[in-house]
């Protein structure tokens, strides 16, 4: 299995580009990129590690095999498709580069429950955490199929997959406050995640 990183988005809300804000940052821990964090997490579990982006430079100095979008303008969805067309693995788990705090014992099970499903998505309350899932190929023909009918939204695409919905009382069992699913997308958001720090100490920045 790859991991594979989504690094596409425009970062409009937070201002400047999420991979590159530097995290623990006086909090009494060794700052890094939040990209750089993410990829050490990902090159431990998986066998590869892929980078999808539409600015391929700022990458290339990291130990990741950097593909660009096949498909643009379409969200997120156009960067499953091009990361799922690049691995040469059946199953691939897939995140967004704004999520500072990944556990690894939640990403192992959710790697170590694909069989012969298309799809393994963290379900909390009534939402689905799709950029922090797991995808088979199969996932290829759907999301082309989705972006033709000119609706982005990747639950969308559900219809006619085999799709494993993980229900929170069991990714609590690997997260129990379930930080994995904590993002980036304002400076608010920032604050709030340095006041995760402060009170836990994170082992994702270890």
């Amino acid at each position: 299995m790859n991991g594979i990183i989504l690094a596409g988005g425009k970062s409009l809300r937070f201002g400047e580009d999420k991979a590159f804000v530097k995290i623990g940052e006086g909090e009494d821990l060794y700052p890094r990129f939040l990209i750089e964090i993410i990829i050490g997490l990902l090159a431990r579990l998986f066998d590869k590690v892929i980078i999808v982006t539409n600015y391929p430079e700022k990458y290339k100095n990291y130990p990741v095999e950097i593909v660009v979008d096949r498909i643009r303008g379409v969200g997120p969805l156009g960067g499953i498709h091009a990361g799922l067309l690049a691995s040469d693995t059946e199953h691939n788990f897939i995140m967004a580069c704004d999520m500072p705090f990944p556990q690894a014992e939640l990403v192992r099970f959710l790697g170590s429950r694909a069989k012969n499903q298309d799809l393994i998505i963290p379900k909390r309350g009534e939402g689905f955490e799709p950029l922090f899932s797991v995808y088979s190929k199969n996932c290829i023909a759907a999301i082309e199929r989705q972006i033709k009918t000119g609706n982005y939204k990747i639950q969308e695409m559900f219809s006619g997959l085999d799709v494993e919905f993980v229900e929170e009382e069991d990714l609590r069992r690997f997260d129990p406050a379930l930080i994995s699913f904590l993002n980036l997308n304002t400076k608010k958001d920032l604050e709030r995640i340095y006041e995760c720090l402060k009170k836990q100490k994170l082992s994702a920045l270890v």
